[in-house]
């Protein structure tokens, strides 16, 4: 009798291991199935963001026939310029993607603006191709290396000559209407910025909130954030900014100089307006927008048990929901 119970036994065992194998591969499926459907409404939040884009100048034209206007851009300066007017473009980078930074160059060059009103100024680590032309240069080897964007802004931000200083990486592309746009607003504003598309169209980091380290888009008809900041690879500050506040130099890679820079301008009373029109691309084809973060696209070869092409989604700037 004991003989037959453990059989019996080890059946009943076998049998669960069984269905609980089949349990595990449901739930497996489920899972898979879960985040297909999670991607795919993610992906449409996207779509919608990028016909909103596509279709900006149109709405906002619209608007003002109306006399509304986007809450955002309602706000003005706090103070005068002490600089003449006109526009410092302050370009960091560490060199390895010289023909990004060219590209950069020829956009801005292109902009109807006097040439009186406007000079470009580099730091970082200078590829030749840029010491040869007629830039003033800031070989910063050491602070690129180390990711010390904030150092190198400084550098620029002080050197400026005009009142309007625009803070650029070096992976940005000016709108061939974007001067145009921003002298639309005559100077009425302490901090500034535009939207910033991918080259797929859908939006890149700009009207953003920072919450405990991670970054999510914002609504353009959405109003300042307690929550918000301003990122140090495309905004446009005023002179004045620069007298009292900078961002911190000693921060490296991934440690938020510009998400510490914002607060610290708003606790001040700056005033941050998004001129919608000024519109800048981040000129690399691996960033996409993905429901109201952004992520960067690459394969994912280390899922082998998947025989299709997967997308792993990685921190940006770095501080994205994934």
């Amino acid at each position: 009798m004991t003989n037959v119970h453990s059989a019996d036994s080890e059946l009943d065992v076998a049998g669960l291991k069984k269905e609980l194998a089949a349990l595990r591969a449901d739930l497996a499926l489920l899972r898979r199935e879960t985040e297909l459907l999670r991607n795919e409404l993610l992906d449409n939040i996207a779509s919608i963001n990028q016909l909103e884009i596509i279709t900006f100048r149109q709405r906002l034209a619209m608007l003002e026939a109306f006399g509304k206007y986007l809450e955002p851009t309602r706000t003005g300066r706090s103070r005068d310029s002490f600089k003449k007017e006109g526009y410092t473009f302050g370009i960091i980078t560490d060199g390895r993607r010289p023909e990004r930074l060219q590209r950069l160059v020829e956009s801005i060059k292109q902009q109807e603006i006097s040439p009186n009103r406007w000079e470009i100024l580099i730091a970082g680590t200078i590829p030749e191709s840029v010491v040869k032309q007629e830039f003033r240069i800031f070989p910063m080897e050491d602070m690129a290396a180390q990711g010390r964007l904030g150092a190198m802004r400084n550098v620029l931000a002080k050197e400026a000559q005009f009142n309007k200083f625009v803070s650029l990486d070096d992976d940005l592309l000016l709108h061939p209407q974007w001067a145009q746009a921003v002298d639309k607003v005559n100077d009425e504003f302490d901090l500034a910025t535009g939207v910033i598309v991918n080259p797929d169209l859908t939006r890149y980091c700009d009207w953003v909130n920072n919450v405990d380290g991670y970054t999510f888009l914002r609504r353009y008809n959405e109003g300042l954030d307690a929550c918000q900041y301003l990122t140090g690879g495309y905004g446009i500050y005023k002179d004045y900014v620069f007298v009292e506040h900078s961002w911190d130099g000693a921060l490296g890679f991934y440690q938020g100089e510009d998400v510490q820079f914002s607060r610290s301008l708003f606790a001040a009373g700056f005033r941050l307006r998004l001129i919608p029109e000024a519109i800048v691309m981040h000129d690399d084809d691996e960033y996409t927008q993905k429901g109201y973060g952004v992520v960067r696209r690459r394969a994912y070869e280390a899922l082998k048990e998947v025989e299709s092409l997967q997308f792993r989604l990685e921190k940006l700037c770095p501080r994205t929901i994934t």
